[in-house]
């Protein structure tokens, strides 16, 4: 009945229009046109539609992004809501670019934070990660180093973006150095010189390795994003190709288990996560359902299977066990690939070490017009494993919960077997135990954590094209 009304109303308005003697209408349509577009779609295509709220008449006349939150279900998903269904402009689409790829940058993410000494109240920088070929890789920089100024300032909360991009500049760095009794105190590094910021390729794969443990041959891979290639198109594979050459390369190397690092992983592509899954999946499995997009009551279909790669035996690497790294960063395909293994390798044989994660279990598809210059991603499907569940809404929660970022002891480099995560990982395959468990209130921050840069990498949900 409110929907009959406000095209009612909309009728009115454009017969009084057209009913002055000068025919407006067109005057009309450019205030609201886009809106009608986006509310169509959403009838037709959102995974809630049916509970699309009654919007006012003047609402049609809101921004395109203002008027899609007055659509979205506020409720949904346990009354979590639906923060992912969002409209981006053409221009800065990350539909044809991953973020770093698209924006000028240093090159590093980062965790902003008050003295994590608590000794004082100055505010610091830790670098997590590197881009490799970046400035800041050319600087020097590393994970774990601490900035505690730019240029001739301090770092504060006010100017911690200049971290991000900008000129050339130059980072101060100081170092955390503890005494016999654990007494912590700052010494200053260095001043490092950084180029001008620009944008930097992040290819997803940053470390795949072997080691040999205690007579076990353990695998080691970081992945840090389902893009399929270096313009992050549907029809582009270079990077789900480098993934095939790094399985080649595991399946050589007839690994006894393997850890999969999707810590900073914020999710991507579906067809990425089928890749890999057909790699890490039991081979007597392949063909069988991955996946399932489970599309709202109305589309047609209303069900897509997707199947394990039997085409990808070749590198298939047969895991009856699967170690993964996770944080609350690690989202969406991320999410799905643990998720929709479960059902082959067995929820108790993949072990999930490192904190919850962040709990999409929600697909996007984009939809665009030639009239307007903007892309409408709303949220389409649920993903569901074979066995038809998607119950991580509220996260998957670890078997071991252990977390970097608590730590105030040096952050060692991804793939280093010193390094945090995987220290323990290692340690629980080849003893059944872990030598960080529990967390020692000693090892951890005093600090009040203020940004982490890697929600600047966030993906609204799982990309099906």
């Amino acid at each position: 009945m409110k929907h009959i009304r406000n095209t009612i109303f909309l009728l009115t308005t454009l017969f009084i229009m057209t009913s002055c003697g000068e025919d407006r209408s067109g005057e009309y349509y450019a205030l609201v046109g886009e809106n009608l577009w986006i509310e169509q779609i959403m009838k037709e295509h959102y995974l809630w539609y049916d509970s699309i709220p009654a919007i006012k008449e003047t609402d049609y006349f809101a921004e395109p992004k203002d008027f899609l939150q007055k659509l979205v279900y506020s409720k949904a998903q346990n009354g979590k809501g639906d923060p992912y269904s969002y409209i981006e402009t053409k221009e800065t689409s990350d539909a044809s670019r991953s973020y770093l790829q698209r924006t000028s940058t240093y090159g590093f993410d980062f965790e902003l934070m008050t003295d994590p000494t608590g000794i004082s109240s100055h505010i610091f920088a830790r670098i997590l990660f590197v881009l490799p070929n970046s400035p800041a890789s050319e600087a020097g920089l590393e994970r774990g180093n601490w900035i505690s100024a730019i240029g001739k300032e301090k770092l504060t909360s006010n100017n911690y973006g200049y971290l991000m991009k900008g000129g050339n500049t130059t980072f101060a760095r100081e170092s955390l150095i503890f005494d016999e009794e654990g007494n912590s105190s700052w010494i200053a590094t260095d001043t490092v010189k950084v180029a001008a910021s620009r944008p930097v390729e992040l290819n997803p794969f940053y470390v795949d390795t072997v080691y040999e443990v205690s007579g076990k041959k353990i695998a080691y891979m970081v992945y840090n994003e389902f893009s399929t290639g270096p313009e992050n198109q549907a029809t582009d594979t270079e990077y789900r190709e480098q993934m095939k050459q790094i399985f080649a390369r595991f399946k050589g190397q007839s690994p006894d288990t393997f850890i999969l690092d999707l810590r900073y992983n914020p999710g991507g592509y579906l067809s990425c996560a089928t890749d890999l899954g057909s790699y890490l999946a039991p081979a007597a499995d392949l063909g069988k359902v991955f996946c399932t997009i489970l599309y709202n009551d109305i589309s047609d279909p209303q069900r897509v299977d997707f199947q394990l790669n039997a085409g990808l035996a070749s590198e298939n690497l047969n895991l009856s066990k699967l170690y993964v790294l996770t944080s609350k960063f690690s989202a969406s395909a991320s999410e799905a690939v643990i998720n929709c293994l479960r059902p082959y390798i067995g929820t108790e044989n993949i072990v999930v070490i490192g904190e919850t994660t962040v709990g999409k279990n929600v697909a996007m598809e984009p939809y665009q017009d030639e009239r307007y210059n903007f892309i409408l991603w709303p949220v389409v499907a649920y993903v569901l494993n074979s066995a038809g569940q998607a119950n991580y809404v509220n996260g998957i929660t670890p078997d071991f919960t252990l977390s970097e970022r608590n730590l105030i002891s040096p952050l060692y480099p991804l793939g280093d077997t010193k390094e945090y995560l995987l220290k323990n990982t290692i340690a629980y395959i080849t003893t059944g135990s872990m030598p960080d468990l529990p967390q020692a209130k000693e090892q951890t921050l005093k600090g009040k954590m203020i940004y982490n840069s890697l929600t600047r990498r966030s993906m609204n949900g799982i990309r099906l094209r």
